[in-house]
Parts: C-alpha cells; structure tokens; sequence
C-alpha cells in the first residue's frame, strides 16, 4: 500500500516528486541497489504512452490534463494543477486528480471542446519497484528509459526523498523538477531537435 500522497480529498492529492538523470551510471546496479536497500521487488518494463494537452498559449496554463496507459491495463484520465506555493518548491508539486477511462479516442477527440486544442505525445519504458510481501511503503521508485536516456524518479515527502538519494548515493546526480516535457524541451532545444512528440520511433502516432 502507498501513502506517500497527501489526499486532499476522495479524487484529489498533492504530489512530491524529483527526477534523477542518470548519466554514466550502472543502471543494472542501480536497479539491484534499489531492490536490495528498500526490500523492492522490480516488476517487468512497459512501454508507457502519455497524451498531453495544451492551450494554443500554455503559458496561460494552470491545469494539465493527461492520457496514459498503466502497467495493469487501465487507461487514466489525470489532471496536474499548479496552485499558489505548491508551484514554487525545488521539487516538482502538483495537486493531482484522476480517473479511469475506457476510450482514449473518445476523450482525445473532445480535448479541443474543453479548451485544449494541442496534443503533445511522449513514450517511456517504465520500471516499477513494488513491496515485497505486501508491505506499506512511503514512497514510490521507477526507473524511466526515455529517448534522452534514463531518468530515476522518486516520489515521496521531501525528507524521504532526501535520505533514499542518498542511501543510493546519488547526491551527485543531476536532479530536476520538470515534468518530461520541459526536459524535452530542453533535450530539443540542445539537439536541433523539431519534432514536438518525445518517441523512440519518429512518426508512431
């Protein structure tokens, strides 16, 4: 069971998250690392598939929704806030709602109607680490493989996030707050890079 989420209510929670780059780094080290320190057992990769909107000017933008499989089958509706200091913390803070959906499709055929006209897609190969025997945990790990490389993310109070940086030594670890998409813009940016959608094979959606 994970309670690392603050429930501001039945639908909504506030998330606590930071991003690791892992760069020059044992990545099969890493993941045994992480399953011996933490009593973790890792579950098998998935390739997960995000849809995010946009307004035609996302500066404007406090609420972000999303589409995106999960690891068990379902499909998500989520939707990220921006909200007064929560914003301007050193680590990434959303509140988050979200629900199950049956029809990606659908849904993404009524974004525009709800104001969101523009569609940013991205994919990553994900890694989960679950407790063992059923055990509670404050914290949740996975390890991203994205098309600008792996990223580690933590997500828990920031006190717990601290301590497990540096129980896997990665104090020296560059570390970000950004949501995928601001890296990749970034990523973009550096690398003369055009494409909008984040894919490890250009032209999948």
């Amino acid at each position: 069971m994970i309670t690392k989420k603050k429930k501001i209510n039945k639908y909504m929670k506030i998330e606590t998250e930071i991003k690791l780059m892992l760069i020059n780094i044992d990545i099969k080290k890493l993941l045994e690392q992480i399953e011996e320190i933490f009593d973790l057992e890792k579950n098998n990769e998935f390739l997960q598939i995000t849809h995010q909107f946009f307004f035609e000017d996302y500066t404007k933008q406090i609420a972000f929704p999303r589409i995106r499989n999960e690891e068990d089958g379902r499909n998500t509706l989520t939707l990220k806030v921006k909200e007064g200091n929560i914003s301007k913390s050193e680590y990434f803070k959303r509140i988050e709602l979200d629900t199950d959906i049956s029809d990606v499709d659908a849904v993404i055929k009524m974004m525009p109607y709800f104001g969101y006209p523009k569609k940013i897609s991205w994919e990553k190969k994900r890694i989960n680490f679950l407790p063992n025997k059923n055990a509670k945990t404050d914290f949740e790990i996975s390890l991203d493989e994205t098309p600008m490389g792996y990223f580690l993310e933590i997500e828990a109070d920031e006190n717990r996030i601290e301590e497990i940086i540096k129980l896997l030594k990665l104090e020296d670890a560059e570390r970000t707050k950004k949501a995928y998409l601001g890296i990749w813009a970034d990523f973009k940016e550096k690398h003369n890079i055009k494409d909008e959608n984040m894919l490890f094979e250009a032209g999948k959606f």
